[in-house]
């Protein structure tokens, strides 16, 4: 077979077992840089096993193999797969489909349409809930209850205490299912309260992790601006810890969501699908400015920040994580047990507009939450705020406590 058919036959076949874009690439790259030019130089055309042996005699460097000559071993494998039994000679990607089977089953995917109906969008929540109610259906199933009427308080115990090294999780996501149930009136009785009580006595998640402003400053400051990946790190930090955006939004954001006459950033938030707008600060924007002048790869990409290696592509939210972690580790701060990373940046952020006696709701819209639930696990709400937060109560005249006869009715 033509070399260059097998290899379009064998992309074919990756981006199907839905190999990532990365290692697709880098195939690609091994055959550009390695068969094809060692087929050029003897005049072939045509590639078969004998020709990928003999070149891969040329991979090894005496009894030495280093990473990249494996990888380059690995490539002609994948190639001669391809020609020989037309597949890739491995395992392909097995996709956890989590059915949602029978009457009860129908009445998940509803309720899976009932959150995408108030905007949550994000494919791994979804998943989540998902695989949480499949298994609740399966173990329901696997008791004779096909439907939703035959659901019992003691079934539902029994499924959580089966689930006990996940009780946090699947206590929450199969209450709010149930609650769900009862007031689409899909099931006669509201178990959920019994849920409720249950995960009283799960422990709860850790506070998050915060960072006072100096030391914020000190990982923003800490970021060198006199290499391209530098300018480009330090404007996606100020982001993260000036805007509260989050990693994915970072990576998302485009020339077309910034506004620099109005100084604004609007955008399409990737967890939830709404609509986000904030200011762009000074800081913020001259360090776009600055990174857009003099370290962008010149591309057509309308993505604002991309990789600073070929071939130059926009980057994923684990690529923004990465590079803020990054930053984190050479900051030369003392972490502790904290956690490190953009979603410590929000967290501080939020705190930080605690303490300046920011209303929640403000603060809620500024991180791009939904509810202002949501916003009080991110901040500590200490007794200085809370008293803050009490009502002045009227002096009562002695006749309120005479009234009726005596004191409080005696």
């Amino acid at each position: 077979m033509e070399i260059q058919n097998l290899i379009e036959r064998t992309n074919q076949l990756l981006k199907e077992a839905r190999y990532s874009g990365s290692r697709i690439y880098t195939y690609n790259w091994l055959w550009k840089k390695g068969i094809l030019v060692y087929m050029h130089s003897r005049g072939l055309v045509d590639y078969d096993e004998n020709v990928g042996n003999e070149y891969m005699l040329t991979c090894r460097d005496g009894f030495n193999v280093t990473f990249h000559h494996r990888d380059l071993i690995k490539s002609i494998e994948v190639l001669t797969h391809v020609l020989l039994d037309s597949n890739l000679g491995g395992r392909r990607q097995h996709v956890v489909q989590h059915p949602l089977r029978g009457d009860i089953g129908a009445a998940a995917i509803q309720y899976l349409e009932y959150l995408k109906s108030l905007g949550l969008n994000e494919k791994k929540t979804l998943q989540r809930y998902r695989k949480t109610m499949s298994n609740f259906i399966e173990y329901l199933l696997e008791l004779g209850i096909d439907n939703r009427s035959g659901i019992t308080e003691e079934d539902i115990v029994r499924y959580v205490e089966s689930r006990e090294y996940q009780q946090k999780e699947y206590i929450d996501t199969t209450r709010r299912f149930l609650l769900f149930l009862f007031r689409e009136n899909i099931i006669a009785k509201d178990y959920s309260y019994m849920l409720k009580s249950l995960g009283k006595k799960i422990k709860r998640v850790k506070a998050p992790s915060f960072y006072a402003p100096d030391e914020v400053q000190k990982i923003e400051t800490s970021i060198s601006r006199s290499s391209n990946i530098g300018k480009r790190n330090y404007a996606m930090l100020l982001l993260c810890s000036r805007l509260g955006l989050r990693v994915s939004d970072i990576a998302n954001l485009s020339f077309s969501d910034i506004n620099w006459e109005t100084n604004k950033i609007t955008l399409v938030q990737y967890k939830t699908g709404n609509p986000l707008t904030l200011p762009l600060l000074p800081i913020v924007g001259n360090a776009i400015i600055d990174y857009v002048r003099y370290a962008r790869p010149k591309s057509m990409s309308d993505k604002v920040f991309l990789s600073c290696r070929p071939p130059y592509g926009a980057l994923n939210g684990g690529a923004v994580h990465g590079a803020i972690l990054i930053v984190f580790k050479s900051s030369g701060i003392e972490f502790g047990n904290r956690h490190h990373g953009g979603h410590a940046l929000r967290f501080s952020l939020a705190q930080r507009m605690l303490d300046k006696s920011t209303p929640i709701s403000i603060i809620s819209e500024t991180l791009g939450h939904s509810e202002a639930d949501t916003t009080r696990t991110y901040v500590r709400i200490d007794l200085s705020h809370m008293l803050g937060c009490v009502l002045d109560v009227p002096e009562s005249s002695d006749c309120f406590y005479t009234q009726r006869g005596g004191w409080f009715y005696d």
